[in-house]
C-alpha cells in the first residue's frame, strides 16, 4: 500500500505546474502550440512525468540557464513524445521522434548531440505532422 501512496503523491506534484498557457509558434508552419514551462531544476526534473494525456496543441518547454548539449530520459513518462531542441535564438537544432515511455530502470538516455538552450516536448508524431526540420524556427515566450 505504501508504494501506491508515493505514486499518487508524485502524480499530484508533477501535474501541479502543468498549465499549457504559453504560446509557441512554429514560424515556417504558422502553427501554434501551448506550452507548460519548466524553468527551475525541479520542474525540469519532473517534466511530463505521470502526465496521462497531452492534447495535440499542448507541449512542455524546458528552459535552461545556458546553451549546452542536453540529455533527457523518459523515466515515469506515460506518453510517447517527440522532442525538439532549440538554440538560444529559437532555431531547431536537433529532433528526436517517438520516444516511448520508460516505467522501469534502466531507462535510455537521449542526447541532443548539439548545444541547445531549450527543449520542447510534443505529442509523438508532431514532428512529422507539422513537417518540423532542423534549421526552422519558433517564437518562444
Amino acid at each position: 500500500m505504501f508504494p501506491l501512496l508515493i505514486l499518487i503523491s508524485q502524480s499530484v506534484s508533477a501535474n501541479a505546474f502543468t498549465e499549457f498557457k504559453q504560446p509557441i509558434t512554429f514560424v515556417e508552419q504558422q502553427r501554434i502550440v501551448y506550452a507548460a514551462v519548466a524553468s527551475s531544476e525541479n520542474e525540469r526534473e519532473y517534466g511530463l512525468m505521470f502526465q496521462t494525456k497531452l492534447a495535440e496543441d499542448q507541449s512542455m518547454l524546458f528552459i535552461y540557464p545556458d546553451q549546452a548539449e542536453r540529455a533527457m530520459w523518459m523515466k515515469n513518462t506515460l506518453l510517447a513524445l517527440d522532442v525538439v531542441f532549440l538554440s538560444s535564438d529559437g532555431r531547431f537544432v536537433a529532433l528526436l521522434k517517438d520516444l516511448q515511455p520508460c516505467l522501469k530502470d534502466p531507462c535510455r538516455i537521449y542526447k541532443s548531440k548539439v548545444p541547445a538552450k531549450f527543449m520542447l516536448e510534443l505529442p509523438a508524431g508532431a514532428i512529422d505532422k507539422y513537417a518540423i526540420k532542423v534549421g526552422q524556427t519558433a517564437t518562444l515566450p
